[in-house]
């Protein structure tokens, strides 16, 4: 009896171990050579920035100067976009990448920018379940029926809508918490990326990082990041062209 229940229960732990095998595969399968980091607690560390991280050899320089970062945020839309060259070299350095999308400043038009990155999303082999956070400056014109455009042309795409915002300054909180107050239902599910408090001139890098705690819209929201320090800001010196920031470790599913 003991030895057959020996038996039985090595038969469930291989059938567990093979099932987890199979759901990581599933979701690496855009690009097998992915590998996220252990998802610990506490916030993950990394830099975002509108550079090849590639060419320039900044992921490098990073771990060199700053320190070694868990992830990587770079850009669906822009000038300088994320490429599928890039993104596996990204992986095969064994972070992850933050998505963010920066279509325009006009803010006319939430759902035909929304399915821009999307569309560039699925061409890359993003998988379900990452989010995209559209980049809102303190600057521009976005309004609550941009963001509940943009945010309705997710639905059904496998990907979480989301935004770079400042939450104290500009126009995005007021627009944001409207929506919200007025259409729960329309911000459901949104992440955010918070860009404040911005601790100018502290040490940039990961051994002096703060404690996680991102400034936030004065209603209900989800704040899965924080840049908490844009290299313009730095202390004099030279450093890698990058903007350092925070990500709860519960977060770390949303990454690619």
């Amino acid at each position: 009896m003991a030895n057959r229940a020996t038996r039985v229960g090595s038969i469930v732990l291989a059938a567990t171990a093979l099932a987890a095998m199979l759901n990581t595969y599933t979701a690496h399968a855009a690009d097998p050579a992915a590998h996220r980091p252990a998802a610990t607690g506490g916030a993950w560390w990394g830099i975002d920035t509108v550079s090849n991280v590639q060419s320039g050899n900044i992921i490098a320089q990073t771990r060199t100067d700053l320190g070694a970062p868990q992830f990587v945020g770079r850009y669906l839309i822009y000038s300088s976009e994320l490429s599928s060259t890039e993104a596996h070299y990204i992986h095969q350095q064994g972070l992850s990448i933050l998505l963010i999308d920066d279509p325009s400043r006009t803010f006319t038009s939430g759902s035909t920018e929304a399915h821009q990155a999307i569309t560039q999303a699925k061409t890359l082999g993003v998988p379900h379940g990452a989010a995209i956070f559209r980049d809102v400056e303190t600057s521009d014109p976005i309004t609550a029926s941009y963001i509940q455009t943009y945010v309705a042309a997710f639905a059904g795409s496998g990907y979480v809508a989301g935004f770079y915002e400042n939450p104290i300054n500009g126009s995005f909180a007021g627009a944001y918490c409207s929506l919200a107050s007025s259409n729960p239902a329309a911000v459901h599910g949104v992440l955010l990326y918070s860009s404040e408090p911005e601790n100018t001139g502290s040490n940039p890098r990961r051994s002096a990082r703060p404690h996680y705690g991102p400034s936030i819209p004065g209603c209900t929201n989800h704040t899965a990041a924080w840049q908490y320090l844009e290299r313009g800001l730095f202390p004099a010196g030279t450093w890698p062209n990058v903007d350092v920031d925070e990500l709860p470790a519960r977060y770390s599913d949303v990454l690619w």
